[in-house]
């Protein structure tokens, strides 16, 4: 697979390929220990735990970082969101369930515990950019601080688990 979008980033004379990767298993992410194994190196990280690998397609350009090399926007690197109070919730229609989860199931999980949440439903890429977690699918702040992009966090039995 790695081969084939390789080549299409030739096809198309890009200069590499880049993915946002968990530093452990996140869910809604790929596994960034295989793709380090295959090529990519990691050029960013942030603090909660993503990080930015990148695969050039020039071998003579694979070790070597420049101004225009890129970078997590400044805003990801703390995993601290405005809100510091209660639930918020960043997330798009990537995954068709999202929407269902966020506003009804993690609404009533938080409604019966009196957390106070605020959804952020991100619709164009300038949301997604601007957005304080490099993941746009589900990402989970509690209290200003990232918890975790596992939608499941909503369902009553994680809820409890996750939010102490």
């Amino acid at each position: 697979m790695i081969s084939y979008a390789v080549e299409e980033a030739k096809a198309q004379k890009k200069d590499g390929l880049l993915i946002i990767t968990g530093k452990k298993k996140m869910h809604f992410l790929a596994d960034g220990s295989w793709l380090l194994k295959n090529g990519f190196k990691e050029i960013d990280k942030t603090d909660s735990g993503f990080t930015l690998l990148s695969y050039k397609i020039d071998e003579d350009l694979k070790d070597v970082q420049t101004e225009k090399t890129p970078k997590f926007k400044d805003q990801v690197y703390t995993g601290e969101c405005e809100n510091s109070n209660g639930l918020t919730v960043y997330y798009s229609d990537r995954c068709p369930y999202t929407d269902y989860y966020v506003n009804t199931v993690l609404k009533e999980s938080a409604m019966k515990r009196d957390i106070p949440i605020k959804s952020v439903y991100l619709t164009t890429v300038k949301d997604v950019q601007n957005s304080p977690a490099p993941s746009s699918i589900f990402s989970l702040f509690y209290n200003g601080k990232f918890l975790t992009t596992d939608v499941s966090v909503c369902l009553e039995s994680k809820f409890n688990k996750t939010i102490k």
